[in-house]
């Protein structure tokens, strides 16, 4: 074996000007002549290097052609392979030895495997290095070379034999740390390629050796390097020397090789680097922690065990000098981290000594600026959670004298010395490294972190005339309060009133404890928290100064406010809640605890139910999660299925004293405060026997006198001559009203738990309260009548008919809270009643959606909003049914309302099109699904009614925006043909709703396509639009959806200036975007004024219309028009009256909209797109 040859590289870095730099070429074609393909493409050029190439290539191929030998890549490695063996020495000059490399780096890429044997490769090897180190060669030849010798080795030198490669490596090694950049990295590129590709343990041996032997040649002036200051990001002297510079190098092939080196020499390694690493940044920092890291990756745990805990110690060190560049001390902290992750997954007990060793440096962090402090936060909360274990621990003896314990004290004096030092309030990251810490100490806080807390309190009492900043030190103690609990926490920190001189201890404690009480105890709350409330104000009453007395009574009814938290998730619920109960109904005489005494009951029933009904444990559950904390809540583990049922038997015992006493209540309180005691009463009724229930409900009612004696409700008296006096009726008439009021809305809390017969009570005090002409109380009547349909399905279908005659019998209400009880009525009744009939058996659900349609066109915004609203719910109901019929009532629905399309009412036609165009918007299928659908409604473009013709338009851009391009062809035709016919007619903003429509179209299914459907009398107007589309900016255009701002853009028309709170499903969906306002004018109101038919009776002309149209709806339709049409046309003529007032609206408002009528509102509600007017 030769010796490996050492070049004697310049000084310099220039390249020659006359060199060919192939690193970025193109690679030649495989299988055609290499000398023809470097003449066809460099033949034209005039650079010298490139004349060079070609000179040599011809030359090749002449040596070839010569011997008679075949152009094949082979052939052409074996001729220049020769030259350079036999001339380089004495008759090439570096010019030619360059372009002889540059055609064999070529040649070596087209040599198919094995066209080289491993012998001839190694022979070429040797050539290659012996010609690279002669003087003169410049950057891109010598790259050049270099890529050839890469080659040789990877490709075609036997890897399972030490020798074949040795030669290669080393020279290859050499090149590695080159001064030269580009030499260095294509050295680096095919070492990394060679060490990848062995596979035999022998050669990865001794490859392994050779490494080492790299790093020992250079560890003396790396150690002294690495005594040597540097600053960050400075070019320091020292990195002026070769020498320096090839230690650098050496680390970055160390980087590169370790991964594929045997593990005893990566354990070396380790050792090695560990000597390097220093406390203080030097130039070598980086790549030592990149190094390692590395390591880390490629290694097995096991096998770098033995230096793990001097890579922990030398870490630990440097992140302690706060000094050292950041970006270099979170790479520490990391590899410090994972340091101690892998010598705990090898040694469990490890972390009681490098835990608290490596929070100890990572605590310096936490003071740093923002970025740092956050990362070295994340860094420490990680491994508190992840290594700290307390099994062995026992709280019963503290644990003294055990190792962890040592460890967890040592760590807990770590951060209460952070504290101690903290000028000023501690940043939320040393805070929050505190939460964790508390957290995962659990109870055992309460012994080792007492220090600590006594430190928190300490700056709670000092900020404690300004707790702005106070947030995360809140939290931090809130997690205290919620592992240790409260009797704990008041023991270290007791809350205490000094009698002398009135002066509080700790009273800011009580917000928190308010927010992160969990898991205590109900007797606590009575035998300590309850007498400590009675001292305040008893103190309070013995204080002459006022601001002293509100002081101290604040701070009482602050205390007596802890019942809630007290009451999530408490450990003795059914020893002490009959204790409680009583203590509860006795200070229900103080209205101030009305809230708290009703938050605390819903707690109570409804996390116990929850767990019943999931059958999980509370902690799976954490279903009251505490507000404003970062923590999750710890629910007690005892909190299992058979510990709620106990629960809610103890529950059930006191719920009817209980009840009782909140109805009492209830009926005195104002109705601001009703509210939170009406779900309170809701609660415990679900768990009252609904007998007991009942009775108490009765009770109220007669002592109320809506009951005689015979247990029948009386009738208010509608003759005003009846009364005495007409002063003293009207104090009686409001009093009695008042009192129905409370009655109804007492009455929907008591649905839930209710059985038929106190239902069916209820019901008959809904009637009569719907019967009082003055309207009082039907608001309530609404909702709970909404109540009774949503909790119990059998009484919607024992009283479907009658339900349905009631509530169509009655006025549609004004305000929008009954109109929207109102409108959830109707619609379980006509979910109900889809599902479980057809059309052709009942005629009901006609009449409901005659309310519904004509709603929809309601004068005010929030009628239309509700309307839609319960529109989308009832088509989502439906759509969601299970009922795989043929007809399903989805459909059912859907052609429904269709059948108003063909109705003599152009106010009714186009309600009835907007409630298709919300349908689509939802579901876009149904275009599909529902044969006749988009037809139906395109053909009503050739009416002349405006309000339809809007309509239409409007769900003709939602359609357009909401299908996908491959169903839209389906309609291309129909919906090009329909809407150019109004693109002459700039009116009412006709033709600039064409014009957003064909945009929309052809953006989707191509301009040819557009073009194709396009009538030739209407071209000019689809080149003008498209030549408009290309000269505007796109980039608002992408930014949102198309059907979200279309459909905003359609159903606009007509709506009011006043922008609603939310659209049901659509709500989802909605952005601020961009529309028009529309004109109105004159004519155009004309129009629909005589146009529409007032009231309901419009309605049922359409109905009737429908009729004729849909087969499966004629016979249903003329009974409904024989049967029920003189009934019901009293009622039906109190509409007229509200829709000529909503035509007078509509006129005063497009006056008042007149001034607007040219500006452009950007930002508009979703709701406003459903009008179709």
């Amino acid at each position: 074996m030769k010796k490996k040859q050492t070049p004697n590289y310049p000084e310099d870095n220039t390249e020659n000007p006359n060199e060919i730099d192939i690193e970025n070429e193109t690679s030649l074609k495989d299988g055609a002549d290499i000398c023809q393909q470097l003449m066809d493409r460099y033949s034209k050029s005039s650079a010298p290097q490139h004349r060079h190439l070609i000179a040599t290539a011809a030359a090749m191929r002449s040596i070839l052609s010569a011997e008679s030998l075949p152009l094949s890549p082979p052939a052409y490695f074996a001729a220049s392979i020769s030259a350079i063996e036999d001339d380089s020495a004495t008759t090439l000059d570096s010019t030619a030895i360059g372009a002889l490399f540059t055609f064999l780096s070529i040649v070596v890429l087209l040599v198919p495997k094995g066209g080289i044997s491993s012998g001839k490769a190694k022979d070429a090897v040797e050539v290659v290095v012996r010609v690279v180190g002669k003087e003169g060669l410049g950057v891109a030849s010598l790259r050049s070379g270099v890529k050839c010798l890469g080659l040789l080795v990877v490709g075609f030198s036997d890897l399972q034999d030490w020798d074949s490669v040795r030669f290669g490596l080393e020279s290859l090694l050499g090149f590695a740390i080159d001064k030269r950049p580009k030499v260095r990295r294509c050295a680096q590129e095919y070492l990394e390629k060679v060490f990848k590709s062995f596979q035999s343990s022998i050669v990865i041996k001794e490859a392994s050796k050779l490494i080492l032997s790299l790093l020992k040649k250079h560890m003396p002036v790396a150690l002294t390097l690495s005594t040597i200051k540097s600053a960050d990001d400075s070019k320091d002297e020292t990195l002026s020397k070769p020498e320096h510079l090839e230690v650098l190098h050496m680390l970055n092939v160390l980087k590169l090789t370790v991964p594929y080196l045997s593990a005893k020499i990566r354990l070396k390694f380790l050792s090695e680097l560990c000597k390097l690493a220093s406390s203080e940044f030097s130039t070598l920092t980086r790549n030592i922690h990149k190094t390692i890291e590395v390591v880390f990756g490629s290694s097995n745990v096991e096998a770098i065990i033995p230096e793990m805990e001097n890579v922990i110690v030398s870490l630990a060190s440097y992140v302690s000098r706060e000094k050292n560049p950041v970006d270099t001390l979170i790479s520490a902290a990391t590899l410090l981290k994972c340091s101690v992750d892998k010598l705990h997954a090898v040694e469990s007990n490890s972390w009681m000594k490098n835990v608290p060793l490596a929070c100890g440096s990572l605590a310096v962090l936490l003071t740093s600026e923002a970025s740092t402090a956050s990362q070295a936060s994340d860094i420490m909360k990680e491994l508190i959670s992840h290594h700290i274990d307390l099994k062995s621990f026992s709280a019963d003896n503290n644990g003294l004298g055990s190792e962890e314990t040592d460890a967890i004290k040592s760590i807990c004096s770590i951060f209460e010395n952070a504290l101690s030092s903290s000028d000023g309030l501690p940043n939320e990251h040393v805070l929050a490294v505190l939460t964790v810490l508390f957290q995962k100490l659990g109870e055992s806080s309460y012994i080792f972190m007492k220090g600590i807390v006594h430190k928190l309190a300490d700056l709670m009492t000092l900020a404690s005339g300004d707790m702005s900043n106070t947030n995360h030190l809140q939290n931090c103690i809130g997690s205290a309060v919620t592992v240790i609990g409260p009797e704990r926490m008041l023991t270290l920190l007791p809350i205490t009133l000094h009698a002398d001189d009135l002066i509080c201890s700790n009273v800011w404690l009580v917000p928190i404890l308010k927010d992160y009480v969990v898991g205590a105890s109900l007797r606590y709350y009575m035998e300590h928290i309850v007498p400590l409330a009675k001292s305040f104000q008893q103190a309070s009453c013995k204080v002459k100064k006022s601001v002293i007395r509100q002081d101290l009574q604040a701070h009482a009814l602050s205390l007596w406010g802890l019942l809630p938290a007290f009451c999530r998730y408490p450990i003795d619920t059914h020893k002490k809640f009959k204790a409680l109960a009583e203590l509860l109904i006795d200070i229900l005489k103080n209205s101030l605890m009305h809230e708290n005494i009703a938050v605390a009951v819903q707690i109570l029933v409804n996390q116990n139910k929850s767990i019943l009904r999931s059958g999980k444990g509370a902690d799976e559950l954490n279903n009251f999660i505490v507000r404003d904390s970062i923590l999750e809540i710890r629910s007690p583990a005892s909190y299992s299925k058979k510990t709620a049922a106990r629960n809610i038997k103890a529950l059930s015992s006191c719920a009817p004293e209980m009840l009782q006493a909140l109805t009492d209540v209830f009926v005195l309180s104002l109705p601001a405060k009703r509210l939170y005691l009406k779900d309170a009463i809701g609660c415990l009724a679900s768990i009252t026997d609904s007998s007991i229930t009942k009775r108490i409900f009765v009770s109220l009612v007669e002592k109320l006198q809506f009951v005689d004696g015979e247990g029948e409700f009386e009738k208010q008296a509608d003759n005003a001559d009846e009364f005495m006096e007409k002063e003293e009726s009207n104090l009686n008439t409001i009093g009695k009203d008042a009192s129905r009021c409370i009655i109804t809305e007492l009455a929907s809390s008591l649905i839930a738990g209710a059985e038929e017969d106190l239902i069916d009570f209820i019901y008959v005090l809904i009637k009569q309260t719907f019967q009082e002409t003055n309207e009082i109380g039907h608001c309530e009547a609404y909702y709970a009548l909404s109540r009774i349909l949503e909790e119990h399905a059998w009484f919607c279908s024992s009283r479907l008919v009658e339900l349905i005659d009631l509530l169509l019998g009655l006025k549609s209400p004004a305000d929008i809270a009954s109109l929207r009880s109102r409108l959830n009525c109707f619609n379980m009744l006509m979910v109900h009643t889809l599902k479980m009939s057809s059309l052709e058996e009942n005629m009901k659900p006609f009449l409901i959606l005659n309310e519904i349609i004509v709603t929809l066109k309601d004068g005010k915004e929030e009628p239309r909003k509700a309307t839609y609203d319960i529109l989308l719910k009832m088509s989502s109901t439906l759509r969601n049914s299970s009922d795989l019929t043929s007809d399903p009532p989805y459909h059912k629905l859907i052609s429904m309302i269709m059948g108003y399309l063909s109705g003599s009412s152009p106010h009714i036609k186009s309600g009835a099109v907007a409630a298709l165009s919300v349908l689509v918007y939802n579901d876009p299928e149904i275009c599909i699904s529902v044969p006749g659908l988009v037809s139906s409604i395109l053909s009503l473009l050739q009416t002349k009614a405006v309000e339809v013709i809007k309509a239409v338009l409007g769900f003709v851009k939602v359609l357009v925006s909401s299908l996908q391009a491959k169903d839209l062809q389906n309609f291309l035709s129909d919906i090009i043909h329909g809407v150019l016919q109004w693109s002459s007619i700039s009116r009412n903003h006709f033709r600039s709703k064409v014009t957003i429509i064909l945009e929309i179209v052809t953006r989707k299914c191509g301009i040819a396509a557009v073009q194709l459907v396009t009538p030739e009398k209407h071209r000019g107007f689809l080149n003008t639009v498209i030549e408009n589309r290309r000269s505007k900016t796109t980039s608002k255009e992408a930014d949102f959806n198309d059907a979200d701002k279309v459909l905003v853009d359609s159903l606009t028309e007509g709506s009011r200036k006043g922008k609603p709170k939310g659209l049901g499903a659509f709500k989802q969906k909605n952005d601020l975007v961009e529309h028009r306002k529309r004109k109105r004018d004159k004519r155009d109101g004309d129009k629909l004024s005589d146009s529409r038919e007032p009231g309901v009776s419009s309605a049922r002309g359409g109905g009737m219309k429908m009729a004729k149209r849909a087969k499966h709806f004629e016979k249903s339709m003329k009974g409904h028009s024989d049967g029920n049409g003189i009934r019901n046309k009293k009622n039906f003529n109190k509409g007229s009256a509200r829709g000529q007032k909503r035509k007078i609206d509509q006129v005063t408002m497009s006056k008042k909209g007149e001034a607007a009528d040219t500006k452009h509102s950007f930002k508009v509600r979703r709701s406003k797109m459903f009008r179709g007017k």
